[in-house]
């Protein structure tokens, strides 16, 4: 009978440290995210585009070689490739925040 309580107890402490841990991984912290940091990055006169695609902001330009990508690698922008006069990059894995900055930039160059 003893042996029961002593697996028994053994159970209820493994299911308590893996709920533990499930509950700790699963909480993801927000960052927020400065739009004017991001957005001043762009001169109006040199982008074409702004598409929204598959969770990545595209943008277009006129010369590619004017924009400064390193000052876009100091900002939250991740996944960062360029594909000729296109710059793709993303800002979080969450499809709304990528979806707000990628309107604040569109908002921004159509002024």
């Amino acid at each position: 009978m003893e042996n029961y309580l002593i697996y028994i107890g053994i159970i209820i402490a493994v299911l308590v440290i893996v709920v533990i841990v499930f509950l700790i991984k699963d909480k993801k912290v927000k960052t927020s995210i400065n739009m004017d940091e991001i957005v001043t990055l762009f001169n109006k006169n040199d982008v074409v585009n702004v598409e929204f695609i598959r969770n990545k902001i595209v943008i277009n330009f006129k010369d590619v070689t004017k924009f400064d990508i390193d000052l876009l690698h100091s900002t939250y922008a991740k996944g960062i490739t360029i594909v000729g006069d296109k710059i793709k990059f993303y800002v979080s894995e969450d499809f709304k925040t990528n979806e707000k900055v990628f309107y604040s930039i569109k908002q921004f160059i159509e002024r």
